[in-house]
């Protein structure tokens, strides 16, 4: 935790130069390293700070309607580089100008508006790609499958939303193909050779869609209730997509190879930028900038209620099984067997002081339930050592 001026939007996602990355506000460009955090002044002020990227080995980044450039590490800086030296027209104030490059010295694409200005190390090019249509806003960007895909939203005025990703090989007069969404796009992500989008259907009530790009059309892979991340608040972290929904930190995917993939809260994170340069996520709000860290013990977790009858009204609840990683000094979590009443059937406490470094544990209710839910609490367990459950398996059998 430090303290930026404002909120830091833009994060570069790797290590750009000796164990640091960097980051921008509305008015100030950060040096950001595991550990710290030190503001680089731009030699003149600027507004409306958004995006960064590293280019080759210089920095580059979006504010207002212009784009900066500085050494790496961060020196010999230029504000208006864009119009003064690259000879760039302006770009649209109040649009997205989400910054992106493909490899390290390739095309350079900066979304603006309905169309896509580049940068190709010796050429500004004011509208590289257009959409034809001038009532789309470009919200982001990834390149993937040696393709950029731009994806743009379209209100219009019953209030629901026409989006559109357009597939692009960075050459044509115009796009591959359409993918047309029937409803709000948050953001792009790509991960493994995979474009995934974060969209909201028309009259969906509030559930956020997490899916995949498949040719023209998109594969739905789970939904969530909550918000959309918008381009700078989606990261990758132990192979989990994780993102922004609202101040919950959401995560999907599966961290190890045997573990089903998975939609849960990671934690809690800020209204900026996430992003994760040195193998822990960052997440940035007002005058902060947080790492993700330790365990709350505010946290529970209840399974579905499962129904247990047979031919007759209850069945016999013989043995549940618990495989976790291993226990460390402090890990704690106490378990409770719950009716669809309320009433609790059965508990039982795992823990290193009793247990010891032990991977798995064997409980022995022995009731006799119509039905059952799991409940996990770690109320008294530790912020630093935890009880990360990977399986639980349930025996019994029908009573005649």
């Amino acid at each position: 935790d430090t303290n930026p001026t404002g909120t830091i939007k833009g994060i570069i996602p790797f290590v750009a130069s000796a164990n640091k990355t960097y980051g921008i506000s509305a008015t100030k460009i950060y040096d950001i390293t595991a550990t710290a955090i030190v503001e680089k002044d731009p030699d003149s002020p600027i507004t409306g700070g958004e995006d960064i990227t590293l280019y080759g080995n210089k920095l580059l980044w979006s504010h207002d309607t212009d784009i900066g450039i500085a050494d790496n590490p961060y020196a010999n800086a230029n504000e208006n580089w864009w119009t003064t030296v690259a000879s760039g027209a302006a770009l649209t104030s109040g649009k997205v100008h989400q910054l992106l490059v493909a490899g390290t010295t390739g095309l350079m694409t900066i979304l603006n508006g309905s169309v896509v200005a580049s940068w190709d190390g010796t050429t500004a090019t004011d509208i590289a790609f257009d959409t034809q249509d001038t009532d789309i806003e470009l919200i982001s960007q990834i390149y993937c499958q040696n393709r950029f895909y731009f994806a743009g939203n379209k209100p219009n005025t019953t209030g629901r939303n026409d989006g559109s990703v357009f597939v692009w090989d960075g050459n044509s007069s115009a796009w591959d193909y359409q993918v047309k969404v029937q409803g709000k796009i948050g953001a792009l992500f790509a991960q493994n050779g995979i474009p995934y989008i974060f969209y909201q259907k028309n009259l969906s009530d509030g559930v956020c869609t997490l899916g995949y790009i498949d040719g023209a059309g998109i594969t739905d892979i789970t939904n969530y209730y909550g918000s959309l991340p918008s381009w700078y608040q989606v990261a990758e972290y132990k192979n989990l997509i994780i993102w922004a929904s609202g101040t919950a930190l959401m995560a999907w995917g599966a961290d190890d190879m045997g573990i089903n993939t998975r939609l849960f809260k990671l934690g809690t994170c800020g209204a900026g930028g996430l992003s994760n340069p040195f193998g822990t996520p960052i997440t940035a709000a007002d005058g902060h900038l947080y790492k993700l860290s330790g365990y709350a013990t505010t946290s529970s977790w209840y399974s579905m209620l499962f129904d247990l009858t047979g031919n007759f009204r209850k069945s016999h609840i013989d043995k549940i099984k618990l495989n976790f990683d291993v226990l460390e000094t402090g890990a704690r979590v106490d378990l409770t067997l719950k009716n669809n009443k309320g009433t609790s059937l059965s508990t039982k406490t795992i823990s290193y002081t009793t247990d010891g470094a032990i991977t798995t544990f064997d409980w022995y209710p022995k009731i006799d339930a119509e039905n059952m839910q799991i409940q996990l609490n770690y109320a008294n367990g530790s912020t630093s050592k935890t009880v990360a459950v990977r399986n639980i398996k349930v025996e019994g059998h029908y009573l005649t």
